[in-house]
């Protein structure tokens, strides 16, 4: 009987939980959105339908700032085709993202076009609609505050074994960061980690799933050794796959900027 009750009475507690009472518990938990900078090492493996790309390796280097800008810097290692070539992702807080490209060949960095990998195609990261930055945007959203958008518990369902919190996260009018109408974030109820996002496009239609798992801890945070992301309109897909992860070791503001993107690491 006594059991019975606790049940009762964690699942009352969990219902009255808010949707952003469930970010920042799996922030407080995991760190998901709470370093400043991080440095990886990822294979990127794309699929169109059931044919599969080329694999790509790739150092990944991240310094985010809640309030402020967040900047991703890019370099293929291999396979030689895509070696040297470099990426750098400005997401600043509210305002439309860039995207600039250094390449061996030309030895100069040059902006890209396009707004955001998904609505249009285009040359954006790895030569696909299914990109890095996608990881990029769930940091980006887990650290809103209600100025920038509502985060709204949905309800729960099972995610395998476990059961799930799914929350729906909706950008302020003037938030115009990521052109997205809305996300939702299912977070396991006994851990916190983030098992699946949907990305919705400006007209409210699922344009992506991003599905996460394996995690493992470094220090205070827990990664997702892989996330596979999904585009529903063109059926491909792309496996991102974490081989090394250090969260903040001090990376420089230097590193970040486009007037260094060619010169040597």
């Amino acid at each position: 009987m006594r059991r019975a009750t606790l049940i009762l009475l964690f699942a009352s507690q969990a219902n009255a939980l808010t949707g952003r009472e469930v970010i920042e518990q799996a922030q407080a938990r995991n760190g998901f959105s709470t370093w400043h900078d991080r440095r990886s090492l990822v294979t990127l493996e794309p699929f169109d339908g059931a044919v599969r790309g080329v694999t790509r390796e790739a150092a990944v280097y991240e310094r985010t700032d809640p309030r402020g800008e967040h900047r991703t810097l890019m370099e293929y290692l291999s396979p030689d085709s895509f070696k040297g070539t470099r990426y750098l992702h400005v997401s600043p807080r509210r305002t439309r993202q860039e995207w600039w490209m250094w390449t061996p060949a030309t030895r100069r960095a040059r902006k890209l076009g396009g707004t955001y990998p998904g609505l249009q195609r285009d040359e954006i990261f790895f030569i696909s609609d299914l990109s890095y930055s996608d990881l990029v945007v769930l940091v980006r959203i887990q650290q809103w505050t209600d100025a920038e958008g509502t985060a709204t518990l949905e309800g729960e369902e099972a995610c395998g074994e476990q059961t799930c919190d799914r929350v729906v996260l909706v950008p302020a009018k003037d938030n115009g960061e990521f052109p997205c109408a809305r996300y939702r974030l299912w977070f396991s109820r006994d851990d916190r980690l983030l098992r699946k996002a949907e990305l919705y496009d400006p007209e409210s239609r699922l344009m992506k799933t991003i599905t996460c798992g394996g995690y493992f801890a470094s220090g205070r945070y827990m990664t997702a050794r892989t996330c596979v992301i999904e585009h529903v309109k063109t059926q491909s897909r792309s496996t991102i796959t974490v081989k090394e992860v250090a969260y903040d070791s001090g990376l420089g503001d230097e590193l970040f900027a486009i007037g260094h993107l060619g010169e040597e690491r």
